[in-house]
């Protein structure tokens, strides 16, 4: 399958039968319940996780803006994805020994030294601890790692029967959110030009790039991909839930995600944009907001 936007124009082949399932989305928007919500229904979210719940390995793998463009990097994404799903289990088709692959670990961590694209807080030797620990292969099992999107052209091809959860917030709240992490390490890339990682209407930019991205990437492909909005679970549950377990192929797990989501509280952070003044808005980002079902109120 050949994936294209703006931003994408190539073709890779699959690397593994794996079929992990995956939550990412923007820093802030509510990808930790869904770690959570998977976790208490049997999915084994990996252990080398920080408090947000972040697959840190992923993270050393993955978050790193030498990877963009996707498209002319293809040979180091295969060998990061190699290397972590070799670690978990889900042997790709060149492993060949655990030698070999803490070779290639340590390689691959030098070339990350070297570069100073270590960008999370936390030890990177102990990254590399991880990943040179084999873990037995697991048939429920997946990741949470909110920059997952990024690379989502990447994997949705590399890992044909991985199922992906994007985890959205309004736009309007985001763009007053604390955590602007990803406007200052993609925002460049994604936005094409410099960006203010301060400003509100940057953010809400951003958000929109990342979002215009996902609809594409999902009427590509259909299956791989559920849009989660995560004022649903607060608002609509049960048929949020409901669809959320039928896209897990679980949907006797409705009862047990009800009441892990039930112990959950309402943040008071949603509706935050109405304190602000009101951004002024394209015609593109009111369409987008209205695609993905986000009212716009007194703006």
């Amino acid at each position: 399958m050949s994936l294209t936007d703006e931003n994408l124009n190539f073709a890779c082949p699959s690397c593994s039968d794996a079929a992990p399932v995956v939550v990412g989305g923007m820093g802030g928007s509510g990808t930790r319940v869904i770690a959570q919500l998977l976790q208490s229904l049997g999915f084994d979210m990996g252990s080398d996780l920080n408090e947000s719940l972040d697959d840190l390995s992923f993270t050393a793998l993955f978050k790193r803006p030498s990877l963009w463009p996707l498209q002319d990097h293809l040979p180091q994404l295969d060998e990061a994805l190699d290397l972590y799903l070799t670690c978990k289990g889900q042997k790709s088709a060149s492993w060949r020994s655990q030698a070999d692959h803490q070779a290639r670990v340590a390689v691959l961590w030098d070339s990350i030294r070297r570069t100073d694209e270590w960008i999370d807080d936390g030890d990177l030797d102990t990254r590399m601890g991880f990943l040179n620990t084999l873990s037995v292969p697991i048939l429920k099992w997946g990741w949470k790692e909110p920059n997952t999107h990024v690379v989502l052209p990447f994997l949705l091809t590399a890992l044909p029967n991985m199922k992906y959860i994007h985890v959205t917030r309004h736009g309007l709240d985001m763009a007053y959110s604390s955590n602007q992490t990803q406007l200052r390490v993609w925002g460049p890339h994604l936005l094409q030009r410099p960006v203010e990682p301060n400003s509100a209407d940057e953010s809400l930019a951003f958000w929109c790039a990342v979002h215009q991205r996902l609809t594409e990437l999902k009427r590509l492909s259909e299956e791989q991909i559920f849009i989660l909005p995560f004022e649903s679970l607060f608002e609509n549950v049960v048929p949020a839930l409901t669809s959320l377990c039928d896209f897990l192929n679980q949907p006797e797990a409705l009862d047990a995600a009800l009441a892990a989501i039930s112990t959950v509280q309402k943040p008071k952070s949603i509706g935050r944009y109405r304190d602000h003044p009101p951004l002024m808005l394209s015609l593109e980002a009111r369409t987008l907001l209205g695609k993905l079902g986000y009212r716009i109120e007194g703006v």
